[in-house]
């Protein structure tokens, strides 16, 4: 427990001092990052000490071989995810998933863009006069590593592999075994093709909506590498609240995973802001709800402050809307079936069991979750409704424990077990399929990130290129910005990006009118290379010098007298 804290607030700490000194100094460097992390782990080791007597009386037993077969099959499945989160097969540069082409690719330009020197808050590295509107956390963190000496690629996959053993830990502390399969498993009913087919194993829900959460969120969005592990600890830290009147956690450890939880992950903050407010009306002791009131007041500035932040100042706010249906969109009821099988059923025993034995406690986070769950079929709280499952991921972790409780356990064993196969086998299928040996996706060319990297070694960070809109353009993976970046992450994102996409595309096509357009996108220079080539194959070059071939190296092509940048 205590070390498990430590961490946690020592990444935590790093982050926000990291990101206020950033800020105070106008960028990161080598001298602030060392300086950060040494403040950070000192905060971590008095967090740790001063947590010495943080027990969980009601954890259940480690050495269960329920506990000890799924501890095994996480363990494997993160290091088969994170050792192999990048590599090199000769000059490529691979990774082992498909679902983490573009995040991983942007994780990268992030990293480095930080690590650049930039000034903070920065703007967009994938979109022209556009603010920065992303939870930067891990990315951010990483690159504090990269400044320090940390390669990239060392920093990506222990930070997996320390997010992953916190994880385990974390969802062991909060719901056992049965937890730990409902993090790994998550699927609908999809998977049971593989006994209709040739019996060969295949990502069944890869088409599906509700996919295995350790593959398509955990391995791909690394905020939850923190998020997951520093939420369930604050769930348990309120679960023991609720039963025992007694907390987990120091009231300062726990103002400091919640504070900074923005950061990491605005959705996760959204989410335990629910369960915090379900917490304080569950609670039946007024010291307690005074308690809580004043965690909830001295969380409000510095988490509201964090959310500036990551949405350019609430500028993607308007992201929420009414979205009914979730991704259901045309399709027919069949959709929740084959997405969430037996989930939903016994989610709502779950509940109706709760409610009838009038367990306050666990009704009081129950109920949020629930609640959170129905919200995410009704509202799109991104422009992208699957981003949705970044709450509903939560709210079904959070009833694990509840749905083991009051509907698993009082079944005869033959039922339990039949009742796990249902839940789990699709998401179980998924995980083997998708961390198959036979996997293995090119990202990128190390030489032709070594010969970019070459080209603009004398550039200064803060000027903008204009290139192809690729996810993984080497500029953009070297952490240089560039004037419109992948449309898939300009959407997701909320930023409205079609207007600029325009002017890229005449600027890059040589119409009469591209002084005005790489004006308006605040571009310095155009990098013209294959990518270009390919993609801009009938523009007419007359203006730029041998620039209508391409090449592997690229070319740079001024396009003002005085850069923008100093």
């Amino acid at each position: 427990m205590r070390a498990a804290i430590g961490i946690l607030i020592f990444a935590a700490v790093a982050v926000a001092v990291g990101i206020l000194g950033a800020i105070a100094f106008q960028g990161l460097n080598p001298s602030l990052s060392l300086a950060v992390l040494i403040f950070a782990a000192g905060m971590g080791v008095w967090a740790s000490v001063g947590s010495r007597t943080a027990q969980v009386p009601d954890a259940p037993p480690l050495r269960t071989w329920a506990v000890a077969a799924m501890g095994t099959i996480f363990g494997f499945a993160a290091i088969r995810a994170f050792f192999w989160l990048i590599y090199r097969e000769g000059d490529s540069i691979m990774i082992l998933s498909p679902y983490n082409l573009g995040d991983l690719a942007l994780h990268i330009a992030l990293i480095r863009y930080f690590a650049s020197g930039v000034s903070f808050w920065p703007e967009s590295p994938i979109l022209a006069d556009s603010p920065l509107v992303y939870p930067v956390g891990m990315d951010f963190f990483n690159s504090l590593l990269l400044l320090v000496g940390v390669p990239l690629e060392q920093g990506l996959v222990w930070c997996g592999l320390a997010g992953s053993a916190l994880t385990a830990w974390a969802l062991w502390r909060w719901a056992g075994a049965f937890g730990l399969a409902a993090f790994l498993f998550t699927g609908g009913l999809t998977g049971f093709a593989f006994f209709t087919g040739d019996w060969s194993m295949r990502d069944f829900g890869k088409d599906a909506e509700w996919k295995n959460a350790f593959l398509t969120l955990f391995v791909t969005q690394r905020n939850f590498l923190f998020a997951f592990p520093a939420g369930l600890l604050l769930l348990i830290h309120w679960r023991r609240l609720l039963r025992l009147g007694q907390p987990v956690l120091p009231f300062g450890v726990a103002l400091v995973l919640y504070a900074t939880m923005p950061v990491f992950s605005v959705h996760a903050f959204l989410f335990l802001s629910a369960c915090l407010v379900g917490v304080f009306l569950g609670v039946t002791s007024w010291d307690l709800r005074r308690q809580l009131f004043i965690f909830g007041i001295s969380a409000l500035l510095p988490a509201t402050f964090a959310i500036a932040l990551v949405t350019g100042g609430l500028s993607s706010s308007g992201d929420i809307r009414w979205h009914p249906g979730w991704m259901q969109d045309d399709a027919s009821w069949t959709f929740w079936i084959w997405n969430f099988g037996l989930m939903l059923p016994v989610w709502g025993i779950a509940i109706w069991q709760i409610a009838r034995a009038k367990d306050r406690a666990d009704l009081a986070l129950a109920i949020p979750a629930t609640a959170m769950f129905l919200a995410c079929t009704v509202i799109a709280f991104a422009p992208w409704a699957w981003d949705n499952t970044k709450i509903m991921i939560w709210s079904w972790l959070t009833m694990a424990p509840f749905i083991w409780k009051w509907v698993v356990v009082p079944l005869p064993v033959a039922a339990r077990a039949a009742i796990c196969v249902v839940l789990f086998f699709t998401g179980a299928v998924s995980l083997v399929a998708g961390l198959d040996g036979r996997h293995g996706y090119r990202l990128a060319s190390r030489s032709e990130l070594l010969d970019a990297a070459a080209l603009i070694a004398d550039i200064p960070a803060e000027v903008r290129f204009a290139t192809s809109p690729d996810y993984a353009h080497p500029l953009l993976m070297l952490g240089r910005k560039v004037a419109i970046g992948y449309p898939g992450h300009l959407w997701s994102h909320g930023l409205d990006y079609q207007d600029r996409e325009a002017a890229l595309t005449r600027l890059m096509m040589g119409e009469p009118s591209w002084h005005d357009d790489a004006r308006a996108l605040k571009v310095d220079y155009l990098f013209w290379g294959i990518r270009e080539a390919r993609k801009f194959s009938s523009s007419s070059m007359d203006w730029m010098p041998d620039a209508s071939e391409g090449n592997a190296t690229g070319q740079l092509i001024p396009l003002r007298p005085v850069p923008l940048a100093k």
